[in-house]
């Protein structure tokens, strides 16, 4: 008898093991939290004829015209072939308990005020507030590190060839967090007074993308280890930099750290386009902007 139960035990245990082992969940590798992104080539950003159709695209965004277009996104020019190697990044964006844990752990003192969104009831949001430079400590505590835009850019493809969107070329509301009803008078007076609701949502309320991440383009935008600078090097760009203040005096000194992904604030899809870039000041900290990290295969 015992002999037939404990044979019983051995066939079960088997086969629950080649269950789970067969089991996929998309790419998620054996790296806790992170999803293994298959290197590959890929188009980046996008041509100039692309400016009419995202004019048209932000029809309702005020000042939306081809001199606001070019000032707003046109650093995205030209459209240009990136190879990128295999990498890790994480599935979610790291959410307040994660930096809290990081923050008790080591004593690190930041420089963005991210405690003030922190609070019990969002410990799974994105954290917020937080420097490149917060951004930058958390990733190396972690053994990781910030993910290049162009490696960026291809996550947020997921593994498909869409110019908008990491779920297709049109918009849509219902697959990421962002204001698609776009911004009144009145929204605009709260954002200028620091009036407006904190937006942020749970990681992972929205569907994934391709490669199975969550929120590339809404909640938070994220920073990304490259310093901001023009794809093509050619005078017109250049010109077109300096005039809108992207570099230092000398036209020489990039100005700030790239920063990727829409966010729950901005007021229209055009704002949460995959090629969409900006750069700020790595001291620069603010309620739509965090981050999440990636890390190398070697």
């Amino acid at each position: 008898m015992k002999n037939i139960v404990f044979a019983l035990f051995f066939i079960i245990g088997f086969c629950f093991f080649i269950f789970a082992s067969g089991r996929t969940n998309n790419n998620i590798d054996s790296m806790e939290g992170m999803v293994l992104i298959p290197g590959g080539t890929y188009q980046m950003g996008i041509d100039k004829e692309d400016i009419n159709d995202i004019i048209i695209m932000g029809k309702h965004v005020p000042h939306m015209d081809s001199t606001h277009a070019y000032c707003w996104f046109g650093d995205e020019i030209p459209r240009h072939t990136v190879r990128v190697d295999s990498f890790y990044i994480d599935k979610y964006e790291v959410t307040n308990k994660i930096f809290a844990e990081f923050v008790k752990k080591t004593g690190y003192r930041a420089e963005g005020n991210w405690q003030k969104y922190a609070t019990r009831e969002r410990m799974n949001q994105p954290v917020v507030n937080v420097t490149w430079n917060d951004a930058n400590a958390f990733a190396k505590w972690a053994g990781k590190r910030l993910p290049t835009e162009e490696e960026w850019e291809y996550a947020a493809k997921g593994g498909k060839y869409y110019k908008w969107f990491s779920w297709g070329n049109k918009p849509d509301s219902s697959k990421a967090n962002y204001r698609y009803k776009g911004e009144s008078i009145i929204d605009g007076i709260r954002k200028i007074l620091k009036l407006r609701k904190m937006g942020t949502t749970p990681v992972g309320s929205y569907p994934p993308n391709g490669f199975g991440l969550f929120d590339m383009c809404g909640n938070v935008s994220e920073w990304c280890s490259n310093d901001r600078f023009p794809y093509d090097n050619s005078k017109e760009n250049k010109s077109f930099y300096k005039h809108y203040g992207c570099f230092e005096k000398d036209g020489k000194t990039i100005y700030g750290k790239t920063v990727r992904g829409g966010n729950w604030e901005s007021p229209n899809p055009v704002f949460v386009r995959i090629s969409n870039r900006r750069g700020f000041n790595p001291r620069y900290s603010s309620t739509w902007l965090g981050f999440r990290c990636a890390k190398s295969l070697k």
